[in-house]
């Protein structure tokens, strides 16, 4: 009969489209946790649509399931193999192929890194509107198949907000393709959301048509220092109120940047005393120093309504970087730091002071864990790290997980909040998944995957466990 790989091999007859040196393979069964990982007997990499399609097509016929994966950069294992399935990976399908001035929309194909999406239109002066910290590795198919949101879903809204068209692989090889840039289309349902954010499971996303936005004149920015945490519902609303382009909106807690300081001990403080937390804020403005002073007087007012008690305005890109560098330096000291509980969830806005103190009581009474608290405050995502602490073992800090998350999710679901903001269910959250979606939704998910992969061999397990 022969290996997978060789059996794969001889139906695709496709020459370096089957990878199978364990070395190399064993790069793409691990998350960017280290919490999920499995064995694949291959990694298939195709290098266009019809590639893909055969793929599919070939590991049909021979009964193997698929895992699709883009940049591997999600955090709850929905992108690795679980039970010997073959990898999928879409990296070679990275080009760029078509920009329409007229309509601001840009083609890609799906391994397209987001870093080179920005640079791309950035040389044509536009700007796409998704960022994230994962920028120069998460892939535009991937950041598509689970709806990523990031740093400007205040103003844009997540990745489904910008997808005009999609090709898609399903899981019997057909290729459904409906690449437009229209704006308004609307003959019949719009069968480009039954896969946004389907998590691999319905259908292999291989391109896509994008909006993207003429680049802002200019960009202000600024980071509000916050005596109290109990108020952060008024300042939302009141920079909603006064900055008409605000765009960005971020809150890190004060342990949080006390963390980062003491894992980068050359990084500058942002004040002279810590206070319990600091919020970025950043605006969309036209060009030139008047500009810049009206953000100036905007935010004084915030000061002035004791909304905030101090503030530091960029006044350069250098120095819009350095304020942008806390919140993704707090990211990245908290990857280096050793092993994460990590909860992405999203609460209304006007419910976030309770919650982050309820999330640092759950870390406390879990114990041996540092809470870290960070998140988009325009949209109530929060993000919840429990670090382990060097004096807890790795066994007794993986115990603990389970009731944490059933606490946090209990009481994101008390809020009306959802357990899931922008990394998707994948198999982390599964078993969660009713703290967020009725029965009756959960049962129509489960109908989609049953008309569309009826073989379920795309992303087995993912979102809820395989039929």
């Amino acid at each position: 009969m022969g290996s997978v790989a060789e059996r794969l091999s001889a139906e695709l007859e496709r020459p370096g489209l089957v990878l199978s040196e364990p070395a190399e393979v064993a790069a793409y069964t691990t998350d960017w946790t280290r919490q999920f990982s499995g064995a694949a007997p291959c990694v298939l990499r195709p290098r266009d649509t019809d590639e893909v399609a055969r793929s599919v097509r070939a590991c049909r016929k021979l009964g193997l399931a698929l895992v699709p994966q883009g940049g591997n950069t999600g955090l709850v294992g929905g992108s690795v193999p679980r039970a010997g399935e073959v990898v999928l990976s879409l990296s070679r399908l990275n080009a760029i192929e078509a920009f329409d001035a007229a309509s601001a929309s840009i083609q890609v194909q799906a391994g397209v890194v987001l870093q080179a999406l920005h640079e791309d239109l950035a040389a044509r002066g536009h700007v796409f509107p998704v960022d994230l910290g994962a920028r120069g590795s998460c892939q535009i198919g991937g950041m598509i198949a689970t709806n990523a949101g990031g740093i400007k879903v205040l103003r844009y809204g997540h990745m489904r907000e910008q997808v005009l068209g999609l090709e898609v692989v399903l899981a019997d090889g057909t290729v459904l393709s409906n690449l437009n840039s229209l704006k308004k289309n609307n003959t019949g349902v719009d069968l480009k959301h039954v896969f946004i954010g389907s998590e691999g499971m319905l259908g292999i996303i291989t391109r896509a048509v994008l909006q993207a936005r003429p680049a802002p004149q200019a960009v202000q920015t600024a980071l509000l220092a916050l005596d109290t945490r109990h108020r952060l519902p008024e300042l939302l609303t009141l920079l909603r109120e006064r900055l008409r382009g605000l765009s960005s909106l971020e809150i890190i807690t004060r342990d949080s940047i006390a963390f980062y300081k003491e894992q980068e001990p050359s990084a500058r403080a942002p004040f002279d005393k810590p206070y319990p937390a600091c919020v970025i804020v950043e605006e969309e403005t036209g060009a030139g120093g008047n500009e810049r002073d009206a953000f100036v007087e905007r935010l004084s007012g915030v000061i002035e309504a004791g909304l905030a008690a101090d503030a530091v305005i960029a006044g350069s890109d250098a120095q819009a970087q350095a304020i942008w560098r806390l919140r993704d330096g707090v990211t990245e000291a908290i990857s280096r730091a050793g092993l994460t509980h990590k909860f992405d969830v999203t609460v209304p806005p006007g419910a976030l002071p309770g919650f982050l103190d309820e999330m640092e009581r759950l870390g406390d009474a879990a114990g041996d864990l540092r809470t870290l608290l960070f998140g988009h405050l325009g949209d109530g995502n929060v993000h919840v790290n429990m670090v382990q602490k060097p004096e807890l073992a790795e066994q007794a800090f993986y115990a603990k997980g389970p009731a944490l998350a059933e606490s946090i999710y209990s009481h994101v679901a008390e809020l009306n909040g959802s357990i899931s903001a922008e990394h998707g269910i994948g198999i982390a959250k599964r078993a969660y998944l009713h703290h967020s979606r009725s029965a009756e939704e959960i049962d129509l998910m489960r109908g989609l995957k049953r008309l569309l992969d009826p073989d379920g061999m795309l992303n087995p397990g993912v979102l809820f466990k395989s039929d």
